[in-house]
């Protein structure tokens, strides 16, 4: 089994460390390549950089940084690192931090997972559900080692694709697992207007969660309550009710 990481992180971050370390611990015949930003690209989306040259930067064993996005990090790995060598899946985290609801739009996190996908191999995104420090990753770990692993071995369709968020803390409080639909939540002050000691305004994009919309079954709702989460993602974002109600459209 040959086992593709990335994320949004950075190649150093503690959550890339701690899932390399939890499949090489169960899985110790796997063969695990780590392609990553070589810096923080949180919430890149499914940027690609167009502009600039990228660059390969090896870091160790089977480790290398990409000068770019997550989703250039794993579109040079599957082209160029490992053109020939594909791997069987992709596992993008652990983030630092939850993708859930909306979340999923803008995370580089879920886009390095879906560029896997794209390229038609199964993939999975990992996500710590809290961004309380310091970030606790024992539970996501041990999901890691003794379920994830354990649905790789029984196969996985190549067409699939996991967003998973996990409970921070230890493997204990975790209540179960449970596959859910996405949420929605509502952010407020989601840019910030703040001034330099020149008088001049500036801008940060920041956002507080103010509500979660309490649907039942939802991965918000869920991971509130301590469960791991687990919603299986389509690229194709057609909404298929629509299109039947806009077919009084159709000419010619």
């Amino acid at each position: 089994m040959h086992i593709l990481i990335s994320n949004d992180d950075g190649v150093e971050a503690e959550g890339l460390k701690r899932l390399y370390e939890a499949l090489r611990d169960a899985r110790p015949d796997w063969r695990i390549t780590v392609v990553a930003p070589d810096s923080e690209r949180s919430a890149a989306s499914h940027a690609l950089t167009l502009t600039q040259p990228l660059r390969i930067l090896e870091r160790g064993d089977g480790i290398y940084a990409v000068t770019g996005t997550p989703t250039d990090s794993v579109l040079v790995a599957m082209n160029v690192i490992l053109a020939d060598d594909k791997p069987d899946v992709v596992l993008s985290g652990i983030n630092h931090g939850p993708n859930m609801g909306e979340d999923v739009h803008y995370s580089g996190t879920v886009a390095a997972a879906f560029e896997g996908q794209i390229l038609g191999v199964p993939a999975v995104a990992l996500s710590l559900a809290s961004k309380a420090l310091p970030l606790r990753f024992a539970a996501a770990a041990d999901f890691v080692e003794n379920k994830l692993t354990s649905w790789i071995d029984d196969g996985i369709d190549p067409g699939l694709l996991l967003n998973v968020n996990i409970p921070a803390g230890e493997p204990s409080a975790v209540r179960g697992i449970r596959t859910c639909r996405l949420g929605n939540r509502i952010y407020t002050d989601v840019v910030v207007k703040k001034e330099d000691p020149r008088g001049r305004d500036y801008y940060w994009i920041a956002g507080h969660q103010q509500a979660v919309t309490k649907v039942p079954d939802t991965d918000l709702v869920l991971s509130a309550d301590n469960w791991i989460t687990v919603t299986p993602l389509l690229v194709d974002i057609t909404d298929t009710r629509r299109l039947v109600e806009l077919e009084g459209l159709n000419e010619g």
